[in-house]
């Protein structure tokens, strides 16, 4: 009970805090997400949405994030040893290139929840500003006996969340409240975890779908009320009876969370659709008004000089009988407000623009506009790009990083454990940390000015040495081309090490040295094979061939 009550107390501590942003996150579910969470019992309510606009800049903001960072189907980061030493060795970079791949492999398994739940993550990233991922090591097997993939991700909405960070901004502290079914608590912490109040409530189906409050907390200072000695403690609490539904830890921190803008000394954020929120909302009412507007050009009230005793029939072709007078001026007269729709979409067309302006629509365009371009502009632009919006991902990337750092330690425990098969590492990084490299198309987009730098000098100097053609001795092109290959993101395993390297070009010149050694001899031979019937009529002539002199020294004028 103890226990139980210290969880709530946090979880409420931390729901005083998360208040401030609750109302401007209705607000923004009420215009970016009717069907989110945050809504709960007003779910499917679009009462408050006029434009379809903004859920379009939406989709493209979450869609284009994840084509930057996590583009599926290729390989987005890579894994090397934290010792600049280490990291140009062919035999470390083959291993790091294995382990990378069943990294992937494992992510990306059709029951892992990878793809579906980074997709959900990079929604609330961009309308809530936050997102929180955790990842699950699983150990156990299906219902049915099958294999589960060794790690589950869940992405968690930020309604769900309740986050404390460090000195240092760093989040270390997480309580969830969410809810499930009586079923579902049975599925989920077995019967032996219930309290005596919901056993007795089993032998009525109708009940086992009745909904309750529980609390996930994932916090340090729980360390000493607990029983586990691992090092983040994690405890379930059913919330509204006090009790306690299981303890447990982590070896490492499973929550991965990160904000787009951050707040100072908040554990939460700003994101796109929050900061377009006044726009989004003058949005509507100008498309609500524009639409009046129209209604009244298209189909105008009418005025007339008495009471009508009928409807006007509008329908082509109607006849509407003594509604001319005698002079031939109608009774009845259209009443002319002066409306003008079109100014109004003129105006919602730019108000379109500042919103998608704030889901970064007009960077995404920035590599799109000029197909034509030749690769040193691309490069440029692209460079151009990274600056604009290089600075919001690079917390994304951290966050991708802290994910990719746990799911190597799960792998690792569960090789060691002989539950799954991975590649051994080499004797020269035992006791040495990894890091993380990103080969995304973002990191190739910040390494762009890299790639720039190398492409303008080679021209220069490729200038220069029309007049000096010693200026190219200044450049090592094994480096060169290793260094645009690693900035590119091309795979290690195709490019051959440089031992190989070496040994190819000593063949290549020795086979050559030999090929110049057999035509000398080929040479000698046949100038050896000219020389032998000479040799052989002085012979018979009882001349020594040594006796006669070269047709260099002999005098001018003699034979």
């Amino acid at each position: 009970m103890e226990l139980a009550e210290k969880v709530i107390n946090r979880q409420a501590a931390l729901a005083n805090e998360r208040s401030k942003f609750d109302k401007i996150w209705m607000e923004t579910a009420e215009r970016l997400d009717p069907f989110g969470s945050i809504l709960e019992g007003r779910r499917g309510d679009m009462s408050k949405m006029f434009s379809s606009r903004p859920l379009q800049d939406l989709a493209r903001f979450s869609a284009a994030i994840e084509s930057l960072l996590i583009p599926r189907g290729s390989i987005w980061h890579g894994l090397e040893p934290v010792d600049d030493d280490l990291r140009e060795s062919d035999e470390v970079q083959a291993w790091a290139e294995q382990r990378t791949k069943k990294l992937f492999s494992v992510r990306y398994m059709a029951k892992s929840g990878f793809v579906s739940n980074t997709q959900r993550m990079f929604r609330s990233l961009g309308c809530y500003g936050n997102q929180v991922l955790m990842t699950e090591e699983v150990l156990s097997r299906g219902p049915g006996g099958e294999d589960l993939p060794p790690i589950r991700y869940r992405m968690i909405p930020i309604i769900e969340c309740f986050l404390a960070t460090t000195a240092w901004g760093q989040v270390d502290t997480f309580y969830r409240v969410y809810k499930l079914t009586l079923r579902q608590i049975i599925d989920e912490f077995g019967l032996e975890a219930l309290p005596e109040f919901l056993t007795t409530r089993l032998d009525k189906p109708d009940l086992l779908e009745e909904k309750f409050e529980i609390i996930h907390a994932i916090d340090t200072t729980l360390s000493g009320d607990t029983q586990t000695l691992l090092p983040w403690p994690s405890v379930h609490v059913l919330k509204g009876h006090h009790h306690v539904l299981r303890q447990s830890g982590y070896y490492e921190f499973p929550i991965h969370a990160s904000s787009f803008v951050e707040s100072d000394g908040e554990a939460y954020g700003w994101g796109p659709g929050m900061m377009a929120l006044p726009d989004i909302k003058q949005l509507n009412v100008m498309n609500k008004t524009t639409i009046a507007a129209a209604e009244q050009a298209v189909s105008p009230a009418f005025a007339t000089v008495q009471k009508l005793k009928r409807r006007l029939n509008l329908s082509a072709n109607a006849i509407n009988p003594d509604l001319v007078t005698d002079d031939g001026r109608l009774k009845i007269q259209p009443i002319v407000t002066g409306a003008r729709p079109d100014i109004g979409e003129q105006l919602i067309a730019k108000k379109q623009m500042d919103i998608s302006a704030n889901f970064y629509g007009d960077l995404w365009q920035i590599l799109v506009n000029k197909p034509d371009m030749t690769a040193y502009e691309a490069a440029l632009r692209a460079q151009e790009k990274n600056e604009l919006i290089g600075p919001p991902f690079a917390k994304q990337e951290e966050m991708l990083a802290s994910m990719v750092m746990r799911e190597n330690a799960i792998l690792e425990r569960q090789a060691d454990d002989g539950i799954i098969d991975l590649p051994p590492r080499p004797e020269v990084l035992e006791g040495r940390s990894l890091t993380l490299k990103f080969t995304s198309p973002m990191a190739k987009l910040r390494r762009a000015a890299e790639d720039v730098g190398i492409q303008r000098t080679l021209e220069t100097a490729a200038q220069q040495a029309q007049f000096d053609p010693t200026i190219m001795d200044n450049f090592d092109h094994d480096r060169i081309i290793r260094a645009r290959a690693d900035i590119n993101g091309m795979p290690a395993d195709l490019m051959r090490p440089v031992e190989e390297v070496q040994a190819s070009r000593q063949a290549k010149i020795e086979a050559q040295q030999q090929q110049l050694m057999a035509a000398q001899q080929a040479q000698d031979i046949d100038t050896a094979g000219k020389a032998l019937p000479i040799m052989e009529a002085l012979g018979a002539a009882g001349l020594n061939p040594d006796q006669i002199p070269a047709p260099d020294q002999v005098p001018e004028g003699e034979v």
